[in-house]
């Protein structure tokens, strides 16, 4: 219906969400998911997720015709290169490739049936093969559309290989692939190796060369659309081997291939995964910067700035980092570096089993938990770390003592038991019995909760949150930041964990009203290599004061902190301060500040 006459027709302006293109839908007869395609070539704004213009797989059929003037604006862009990093890395178990089995002979049936049928409808697809790709590169070429980083443009120079241009052969052809993948998953021990080695490994054993490896994606997709399948989500996992095929041999570069014989979760039982992970976040993002002509990566926590080009491999035009325009410190972060006992708390692996620093721990949370009204977000380092240290609080008896004072909810691995636990702290928050929400960073919590005013009356940072060191990716990962980018593994690790601390922590503060203390629970918070990792909005208000700081110093200072933002707080205070009425916006000399202030950036 949409196809017949909706193209034609206009849709009303204003600012319309799924739910809203979803009523259009069925006041109108068409079908809301092909109206949102349509519409985002004539939309002023669009808002979506990263994916859709960095995974190659859904920009392909969502961004690629968006106009070259379009303005990119990557907002919360602190994990951007992570985001280009899991779009451009495919995850292969025995699972997958056992749905794929299926796939393939599911398709064979039906090839088989549609030559009984219609065999020129498959005689149409063969030809449209010889020129399809052509088609693509012209309109590449003349900027019509997105380039596609799993499809670079030399691929597009070239007719697809002859030996899978047939349904029938290149069936045939996958099913080999896929046996092949089975074999190398027979592991009992860890396997590492480059792209090229996995390519001369598979021609050796079963003949399979790169070039048609290479058309695969696109190849699959072609079939896939001539055979018009109903149910063609079913066919994901295969789609997930030919997008494999496609980028180990289109990348020598940048790309790591790691078989390994268990997860890291379940060490004991046998559950071999292939990982085809990407190491180069510039991959993903490259199309985007070709084609569009402003591109800006922003965010509250992007620190240091400077990280950002070097990872992303881009010149900026502009780097610029702002204050917050505050009409009261509403900011409030401690370093707290001892126990009331003068004990050095640290999350650091040598110390972190230590029972003085565990019960510091405890203590300052529940010294806390008496002094701060409301909610107090508190994360760890680690699931397992966060296990060990509630079960020795539980035995020490501090959980007992911090009940009394607020409710304790967890944050667990489980998402419905997180849900119920977030609903349930924040029950507890709004009548007024105050709560406690012990959560991991890098977590559900971590990310995407906002804990404005009394939900997060304070923040605790128990340690710093580094990555898991001993991931054969993240490994791989180092060693090529370090050879290809010259950055360091020590920088680099310390720039991950500082970012999700700067993210935890920001919880907190979400509107120019709200106030929050920031404890960052662990000494190495206070040497200048972590602390100046900090976004600028934080560091201007960590005091040198506020840096050594005894569990019993955090909590009078935080008491201190919180007496005063408890007085009046009137809108009329905050106005030409943090707050600009439209007379202030149009006067004269708020015109030449923001003229004098654009001269700075640039």
């Amino acid at each position: 219906e949409f196809e017949n006459c909706g193209r034609e027709q206009q849709l009303a302006p204003g600012v319309y969400n799924l739910p809203d293109l979803q009523d259009v839908g069925r006041e109108k007869g068409w079908c809301p998911y092909f109206l949102a395609r349509y519409g985002i070539y004539y939309a002023n704004v669009i808002v979506y997720s990263y994916h859709y213009l960095l995974d190659p797989k859904i920009a392909d059929l969502v961004s690629k015709e968006l106009a070259k003037s379009s303005v990119v604006v990557f907002d919360e862009a602190h994990n951007i290169d992570n985001v280009c990093i899991e779009s451009m890395s495919v995850n292969i178990t025995r699972r997958t490739l056992e749905r794929a089995h299926s796939n393939v002979e599911s398709l064979s049936q039906t090839i088989n049936d549609l030559k009984i049928s219609d065999t020129e409808r498959l005689r149409e697809e063969y030809n449209q093969l010889v020129e399809g790709l052509r088609e693509a590169n012209v309109a590449r070429a003349a900027d019509q559309i997105m380039a596609n980083p799993a499809l670079p443009d030399d691929i597009l120079e070239e007719a697809i290989p002859g030996n899978i241009r047939k349904a029938e052969h290149f069936v045939g052809f996958m099913r080999r692939f896929v046996e092949y993948l089975k074999t190398r998953l027979r592991v009992h021990h860890v396997i590492s190796e480059t792209p090229l080695s996995f390519l001369q490994h598979i021609y050796q054993q079963v003949c399979i060369e790169r070039k048609p490896l290479r058309f695969c994606s696109e190849r699959l997709q072609s079939l896939l659309y001539t055979l018009e399948l109903p149910d063609i989500a079913e066919y994901g996992p295969l789609r997930l081997i030919a997008n494999f095929a496609t980028l180990v041999s289109t990348y020598s570069k940048g790309f790591v291939l790691i078989i390994e014989p268990f997860d890291d979760r379940t060490p004991t039982i046998p559950n071999p995964i292939l990982h085809f992970s990407c190491m180069d976040a510039s991959v993903a993002i490259k199309p985007v910067f070709d084609r569009f002509q402003s591109v800006v990566i922003t965010s509250g926590t992007l620190s240091p700035v400077d990280m950002y080009p070097k990872m992303l491999d881009f010149n900026p035009v502009t780097m610029a980092t702002f204050t917050m325009t505050l009409s009261r410190t509403c900011v409030c972060p401690l370093i707290v570096s001892r126990g009331n006992d003068q004990v050095v708390i640290s999350s650091k692996f040598e110390t972190r089993e230590d029972m003085a620093v565990i019960r510091n721990y405890g203590i300052l949370l529940a010294e806390f938990s008496l002094a701060v009204p409301d909610g107090v977000v508190c994360f760890f380092p680690s699931y397992h770390y966060m296990e060990t240290v509630v079960s020795a609080w539980n035995d020490q008896g501090i959980i007992g003592n911090i009940q009394k004072n607020k409710l304790l909810f967890i944050e667990t691995q489980d998402s419905a038991e997180t849900s119920l636990a977030l609903h349930n702290y924040q029950k507890a928050c709004e009548n007024g019995r105050g709560a406690i929400l012990l959560s991991v960073a890098r977590g559900k919590v971590s990310e995407g909760i906002d804990f404005d005013h009394h939900l997060g009356r304070a923040v605790i940072m128990f340690g710093i949150p580094y990555v898991y060191t001993q991931s054969r990716i993240l490994k791989a990962r180092l060693e090529y930041l370090r050879d290809q980018f010259n950055i360091r593994e020590n920088d680099f690790l310390t720039f991950d964990a500082m970012r999700h601390a700067a993210q935890c922590v920001g919880r907190a503060i979400r509107g120019k009203t709200d106030y929050g203390v920031m404890v960052f629970a662990d000494k190495r918070f206070a040497k200048m290599d972590k602390r100046g990792k900090l976004p600028k909005w934080i560091q201007e208000y960590v005091k040198d004061s506020a840096c050594n700081l005894t569990i019993d110093e955090a909590v009078q200072v935080a008491k201190h902190f919180l007496r005063q933002m408890a007085q009046p707080f009137r809108r009329e205070d905050q106005l030409g301060l943090s707050l600009l009425t439209l007379e202030q916006v149009q006067s004269e000399e708020f015109q030449k500040k923001i003229q004098q202030a654009a001269m700075d950036v640039s």
